[in-house]
């Protein structure tokens, strides 16, 4: 039998078995599993969760104005730019990730989760948005308020470390492993996060403002200075902030002052000496690299070095 169903056939607009279109989710693949997550009660099951978290919370078309920040917001400081072209993409292709709210008044709303799509809304003058309303609570807003992804400017870790140690000091999560499950995140960045919170209270009156200065894989030899040289650290925060240096610059100066101070001043900066056709020797700080040419035998050059090395008078080389 020849079968009826081929591209191009005119069907019928009265075709049977056409159905009625699916209603629309509560939730869509835009809200993230880490937001489900902390929207869940650990003691109830994921089904159990997500149908609770599914059915107290409506995707709503709401007023912008109608919208106030939330007193939760993690993020510190608001890069106008990034604001600027975040509102030229929303009217390009509309709003992708809706807004987090909750209700705090008849036909009023709290901030939860999306402020620089809020205030892009409000830059290009766009009255209403689109936004998931949900009751909830103080520690559940501080969580979702976390959660939140923004995209291409995510928290630095010394304001999500501020945002930890709120939550566990006012026992809204009962320890960092618990909190790290809510966030589903690694306890380890909970934790190292929570290490700047040790920094100085000069040094962190900084970061409030400038948050993005201190952090990454320096941050543990910043906290160390803060411990045994908080006045160093501070005027090296300082700079780092008014002038522009970096992480390593700052410690490197530090360094070097500590040195200063136990009467044994380290170079300002590195140095090099070339050898001819042997390579060259570089001398940073209390390092000494020796980078030689691609003909030298590397076996043979470490045997006559150590060989040489045993004959030096090493009361010479003492620093006076």
């Amino acid at each position: 039998m020849k079968s009826d169903d081929y591209p191009g056939r005119k069907r019928s607009v009265g075709m049977m078995g056409l159905r009625a279109p699916a209603a629309v989710p509560q939730f869509t693949e835009q809200v993230s599993r880490a937001q489900m997550l902390a929207m869940s009660k650990e003691e109830d099951s994921p089904a159990d969760s997500e149908a609770t978290a599914n059915s107290q919370t409506t995707l709503a078309e709401i007023l912008v104005e109608a919208i106030k920040p939330s007193p939760y917001q993690p993020r510190l400081t608001v890069n106008e730019a990034a604001i600027e072209d975040l509102a030229n993409s929303i009217q390009s292709i509309g709003l992708v990730k809706p807004l987090i709210v909750r209700p705090v008044g008849q036909g009023e709303y709290e901030l939860i989760g999306g402020e620089r799509r809020w205030r892009a809304h409000k830059l290009v003058g766009i009255r209403t948005v689109m936004a998931y309303v949900r009751p909830m609570s103080d520690a559940m807003a501080k969580i979702l308020a976390l959660t939140d992804n923004e995209g291409q400017e995510p928290l630095t870790e010394y304001e999500r470390g501020r945002s930890y140690a709120h939550i566990l000091e006012s026992g809204d999560e009962p320890s960092q492993r618990a909190l790290a499950r809510r966030l589903g995140v690694n306890v380890s960045i909970i934790s190292r996060c929570l290490l700047l919170m040790e920094l100085p209270e000069a040094v962190r009156q900084i970061l409030d403002k400038s948050p993005g200065l201190i952090g990454g894989l320096k941050a543990k030899e910043f906290i160390e200075f803060g411990k045994t040289h908080p006045d160093l650290l501070v005027q090296a925060t300082t700079s780092m902030r008014d002038e522009g240096i970096s992480q390593v610059q700052a410690l490197r100066w530090i360094a070097q002052k500590i040195a200063e101070q136990k009467g044994n001043p380290e170079p300002s900066r590195a140095t090099s000496k070339a050898i001819k056709g042997l390579g060259t020797i570089k001398i940073d700080g209390r390092k000494m690299e020796l980078r030689c040419e691609k003909n030298v035998d590397m076996h043979s050059l470490s045997e006559q070095l150590a060989a040489f090395l045993e004959t030096i008078n090493l009361d010479s080389l003492k620093a006076n």
